[in-house]
């Protein structure tokens, strides 16, 4: 991998860290700001990755829409952070574009290994039982996000079981990668969720492990475009 990249890593998880910092000490401003720049970073680690290593022009196109839609999502859940007056609407919409950049990340696993069921089926039950835990957990869910939702964990579910099939399949560094960046998504946005839907006594821990989990699998999944045999 080129060494640009891990330039790139490296300035990325520096935002990121200060990302995190900030969001603990309640510096919601300065936390956006350190967001967007380390989002920035996961779409220019793809970028120049592939530039050094032009193999696979497809997946490197659907990688570089679902960190995009990501970087979207980013802005608009960043801007819940400092103006809470919109949060009812951009916690949706955010969530809608992360949903768009999921789709396109498992776009991108099925044109390396093909379509398999397996992936789909566990995705699918995914649904009902991210709607089970929300009723569980009393998450307080708008009546017309809850099924978004469920839908989404879903996705996120599907795209797990997508990428372990690829790591069953391929037996590559590059989808090593996208296996462990999917599965610290879906601890990231687990966490997520309750942080966003329920009472929650120790927000920071939270915090912490949303944020400490969501930057990693975003930079895994840019890096597996470098490494792409």
């Amino acid at each position: 991998m080129s060494p640009m990249c891990y330039v790139l890593s490296v300035i990325t998880v520096v935002f990121a860290f200060g990302c995190v910092s900030f969001r603990r000490k309640g510096k919601a401003f300065e936390g956006m700001m350190c967001k967007f720049m380390a989002s920035f970073g996961f779409i220019s680690v793809a970028v120049v990755g592939y530039c050094m290593n032009p193999h696979n022009t497809y997946y490197f196109c659907l990688v570089c829409f679902a960190l995009m839609f990501g970087f979207f999502g980013d802005v608009l859940l960043g801007i819940k952070e400092v103006a809470p007056t919109f949060r009812g609407k951009l916690i949706p919409l955010g969530t809608l574009y992360f949903l768009i950049g999921h789709i396109f990340a498992l776009s991108a696993f099925i044109s390396i290994g093909g379509f398999e069921i397996i992936p789909l089926i566990i995705g699918a039950v995914g649904i009902p039982a991210a709607a089970a835990v929300m009723k569980v957990f009393k998450m307080k869910i708008d009546k017309k996000l809850a099924p978004v939702m469920a839908v989404y964990y879903g996705a996120l579910i599907y795209k797990v079981a997508s990428s372990a099939f690829l790591v069953i399949g391929e037996k590559n560094l590059a989808m090593w990668l996208a296996f462990a960046g999917s599965c610290l998504f879906l601890i990231s946005d687990t966490c997520l969720g309750f942080l966003y839907f329920t009472p929650v006594k120790r927000k920071n821990v939270l915090v912490t492990i949303e944020l400490s989990t969501y930057y990693p699998a975003q930079i895994l999944l840019a890096m597996s475009v470098a490494l792409m045999q």
